[in-house]
């Protein structure tokens, strides 16, 4: 109790032995007018702070619509929490100073003053403590939650196709973390001795863990897929030998769509250590042949790679900015071979389809252009002269 109090409790809580009723009486009173008006002071004190910090923080949150949106969504999640402290806090203060007033109306009972003395030096600091950290707690469960919001407002705004269930419950298990930190804080600021119950916890968590590891590394694997974004729903990915188009992402499994219309659930802890394949993020489609001449066109190769040269390079659905090679390839069984690369500038396997068919027929046309042709797969058997 502070030197304030003691006098103040020590002077309201005698009887007036002396019967120097009037001296005592006018000291009672100017307590009293001291006490009331602290008491004063506190709550205009608390009103004063409560619209400052207010409008304070209302002005920090509009920087949510701007580009320091998160520095107002912490705004935005302080504005309850921080009003909730000061007025709770105001009321402790309050319950202080007013305590005396216990003291005085008790008409000097010794105990009260034990009582009030043990209020004032023990509850008081641990609401406080409590306050604190319950106020603490409350700002960051509602930090977390207001990132969720963000996060989904930008999700509808760019037509993201995130999972919001999986979303959801990721941010729900943030929170639920968030109250049981919050917990073990209070109960260790308020002298509670944590290391048995977190060692009980540990092991308890341990053999949960141990029990349902499959379970907790799918749920990390999604975590990792939520925010590291290898693919998004629709993407067509190769993974672990399986290959199709993703539908859904949920915290446990992956649904993939295969080819052949089949719905192939992979757990999400193959994407931890898996390597993942998205061909749905290529830049291009590149076409790579390989045509065989006969050996009896050998005088017409240079003649057929300088066209097909000049074919590619003028062709617009070829990205020229990417390696266009048409060259000798060597010597086959029973053939000379011609090597085509080229990357086209499209990425759909329709399209890309197209393209190759229609470079491949004109390919073809160079190739009888100059009187060459394909060559078939040959064989010739050398006999031995007979004798007669």
């Amino acid at each position: 109790m502070s030197m304030h109090m003691m006098s103040l409790v020590m002077m309201l809580a005698p009887s007036d032995p002396t019967g120097s009723g009037d001296v005592a009486k006018d000291v009672v009173e100017s307590e009293l007018v001291t006490l009331l008006t602290m008491l004063g002071i506190v709550v205009v004190a608390a009103i004063v702070a409560h619209v400052v910090l207010g409008w304070l923080l209302s002005r920090l949150s509009r920087l949510s619509r701007g580009r320091l949106r998160w520095g107002g969504v912490l705004a935005e999640a302080a504005k309850f929490p921080v009003g909730l402290a000061i007025w709770l806090l105001a009321a402790t203060w309050v319950l202080e100073h007013a305590s005396a007033l216990w003291v005085f109306f008790s008409k000097g009972d010794a105990n009260v003053a034990t009582d009030v003395d043990h209020f004032v030096h023990m509850i008081l600091p641990a609401m406080r403590i409590i306050i604190a950290v319950f106020c603490g707690t409350l700002f960051v469960s509602r930090s977390v939650r207001r990132a969720q919001h963000v996060i989904e407002q930008q999700a509808a705004d760019t037509g993201s196709e995130m999972d919001m269930t999986a979303l959801q419950a990721l941010f729900g298990i943030g929170v639920v973390f968030v109250w049981i930190i919050g917990v073990i804080v209070g109960m260790q600021s308020l002298g509670m001795n944590m290391s048995a119950i977190l060692t009980i916890g540990g092991i308890g968590s341990a053999a949960f863990a141990f029990a349902s590891k499959d379970v907790i590394a799918n749920f990390f694997g999604g975590i990792m897929v939520l925010f590291n974004r290898p693919f998004r729903v629709g993407d067509w990915v190769i993974i672990k030998g399986i290959e199709g188009g993703i539908e859904r992402i949920g915290l446990y499994a992956t649904h993939i769509r295969t080819g052949d219309k089949r719905l192939v659930y992979v757990p999400n802890s193959v994407f931890v250590s898996g390597v993942i394949e998205n061909t749905s993020e290529r830049t291009n489609r590149r076409l790579s042949e390989t045509i065989g001449v006969r050996y009896d066109d050998f005088d017409a190769v240079e003649s057929i790679i300088a066209d097909l040269e000049q074919l590619f390079a003028g062709d617009e659905s070829i990205d020229h900015d990417q390696a266009v090679r048409v060259s000798f390839g060597g010597y086959g069984d029973s053939t000379i071979d011609i090597s085509i690369l080229a990357f086209t500038c499209t990425t759909s396997i329709a399209e890309f389809g197209k393209i190759r068919e229609r470079l491949m027929l004109e390919v073809g046309r160079v190739v009888h252009k100059h009187g060459a042709d394909f060559a078939f797969p040959t064989m010739t058997v050398d006999m031995p002269a007979q004798t007669t």
